[in-house]
């Protein structure tokens, strides 16, 4: 294992331990993640589209646009809210499109994105903890299985991955007790105001 393989999860594992069970509390790191990953993600996807494009040059484009994100939802809160939505429903349509082996329909993706945006703009506050907890369980479980060496895709493969409902049962295991975590102190915190 080299130094980026290794890193890459480690972090997944560390940003994932502080959204599942910090995320409201550090509110605007969080819509700042949230922006980064989306932006990066649509930056990816639109450098992907450049015919001849090289792979340096793809992801100069998505760390740029993940930088914007993460500005632009630190600085406009119902952006970042938004944002938060949007990425979490697209995480979740990625799990359930993985396990079903249907990997490509961006339709669903979209569809997804926007309904979970607008879904966070209307329900805020108890969804920014369940989403930064779900978020966050997927890091942390993401990137404890990369590191085990449990998880492997191979492209285009019609079928989940390896281990890939165990890795399910766990993010929903810790994605639940992060919600509860964060629920709970934002009531202890609105009882010890009043």
């Amino acid at each position: 294992m080299n130094v980026v393989t290794t890193l890459s999860p480690v972090l997944m594992l560390v940003v994932g331990f502080v959204l599942c069970f910090f995320g409201y509390r550090l509110l605007r790191f969080t819509l700042a993640l949230a922006g980064f990953a989306v932006g990066l993600a649509l930056g990816l996807a639109v450098a992907g589209l450049i015919h001849g494009a090289s792979q340096v040059f793809t992801i100069i484009i998505g760390v740029v646009c993940g930088i914007l994100g993460a500005v632009v939802s630190t600085l406009l809160y119902k952006v970042g809210v938004f944002l938060l939505g949007a990425g979490t429903g697209v995480l979740l349509a990625g799990i359930i499109l993985t396990a079903t082996g249907w990997h490509n329909p961006m339709l669903v993706r979209v569809i997804a994105a926007v309904a979970g945006g607008i879904l966070t703009l209307i329900i805020e506050r108890p969804l920014v903890s369940i989403l930064s907890a779900f978020a966050g369980a997927w890091g942390i479980v993401f990137g404890a299985f990369h590191l085990l060496g449990w998880y492997h895709v191979t492209a285009g493969a019609k079928t989940p991955p390896a281990n890939y409902g165990l890795m399910i049962v766990g993010w929903v295991v810790l994605g639940v007790i992060g919600a509860g975590v964060q629920i709970r102190k934002k009531e202890e915190g609105r009882t010890k105001n009043e």
